[in-house]
């Protein structure tokens, strides 16, 4: 039975949570937007420099992080991340484990996919 005129009717009577409980079939903030799911550190790579460039460790975030190279890069993706490079836990040489932001780097630069990235990547 409808609740009286001008009485309060609680959520769910007003269908306010019908939207909810779908199954895990809406995508949540941020997600479905690249077919990459978080895998693109593990997409194939060409290399696409024949010499070292360096740059500028602008972000580390504990496995990944991104470059700002010291030169522009003319390439058509080279607009993507900001300008930065993709630079994963995978691509650091020397033994090394992290970056620190707003250190000189010397790489490679590399393509995938997703943008372009870095690779054997040597902080000094």
């Amino acid at each position: 039975a409808a609740p009286a005129k001008g009485w309060w009717a609680p959520p769910a009577a007003k269908g306010a949570w019908s939207g909810f409980d779908k199954g895990g079939k809406d995508k949540g903030k941020g997600k479905g937007k690249r077919k990459e799911g978080g895998k693109g550190h593990l997409l194939p790579k060409t290399r696409i420099s024949a010499d070292k460039f360096t740059g500028t460790v602008s972000a580390w975030k504990g496995k990944y992080g991104f470059i700002q190279p010291a030169e522009a890069i003319e390439h058509e993706k080279a607009s993507l991340h900001k300008g930065g490079l993709f630079v994963g836990i995978n691509d650091l040489e020397g033994g090394i484990t992290e970056l620190t932001v707003g250190a000189t780097v010397e790489f490679h630069i590399c393509e995938d996919d997703s943008g372009l990235g870095a690779e054997e990547v040597v902080q000094h």
